[in-house]
């Protein structure tokens, strides 16, 4: 099943107990909590997609999609049987230029100019790259059209992320302005320990249960280093 933001909020409210309006946490407080939740989530279980290029004769740089993160796997050039993949080599590496078989990626760290993929050998018009890579999860910026992409299986990360930032926020607030007098700010904390708690918990569980997005190893060669 796939789930609205509104559905997602009305789960992360009921986990509040903050079901009577006027409501204590708004919508907008909620909302942002939510995409924090969704943005830690795609660091430990990243979105996988595909990304087909049509390559041009001799261009051996072209855009990745603007959600691109890392790499799996790069099939050059499409529908070889067996298939055929390109291996990864850092762009300033004495025979990547010369070698076919290799790509790198130049990141550019710029949400207005996308990634590019290089590959070192010179392609024809016809010939086609697709590439499987990482991606983030999809931020809910709207209640009716977007579509939740983080499995219904790990809906409850998402709220017990919310509810840990809710907690984290009401011992925040107390601890910035405590009464001496009260016993509040004591327990604020205790409760948004074990918020914290409860959500690396389940996280640590869902991660030793596995993921279709597992982390990658990468075959490296002597020039090679981590990018």
């Amino acid at each position: 099943m796939t789930y609205y933001r509104d559905e997602i909020r009305g789960f992360v409210r009921r986990r509040l107990g903050d079901l009577t309006s006027p409501f204590k946490w708004s919508d907008e407080q909620i909302n942002q909590w939510i995409n924090d939740a969704i943005a830690d989530y795609s660091i430990h279980f990243p979105l996988v997609k595909t990304q087909t290029i049509s390559c041009s004769d001799d261009d051996r740089k072209y855009d990745l999609e603007d959600d691109f993160v890392e790499v799996l796997s790069i099939e050059y050039p499409t529908g070889e049987d067996p298939p055929v993949y390109l291996k990864h080599r850092l762009r300033t590496h004495p025979g990547f230029w010369s070698q076919e078989g290799f790509y790198d990626v130049l990141k550019h760290r710029d949400f207005e100019d996308p990634d590019e993929l290089i590959i070192s050998t010179k392609p024809s018009t016809g010939e086609s790259i697709e590439v499987i890579y990482q991606a983030h999860h999809v931020f809910l910026d709207d209640d009716d059209t977007d579509k939740m992409t983080v499995p219904e299986r790990h809906l409850e990360l998402i709220v017990l992320f919310a509810r840990m930032a809710a907690y984290q926020e009401l011992a925040s607030t107390e601890s910035s302005d405590p009464n001496p007098e009260s016993k509040l700010s004591g327990t604020l904390e205790l409760n948004s320990f074990k918020a914290e708690r409860a959500y690396r918990k389940q996280l640590d569980e869902f991660k030793a249960a596995g993921s279709e997005s597992g982390q990658v190893k990468w075959s490296m060669d002597d020039y090679d280093r981590v990018y």
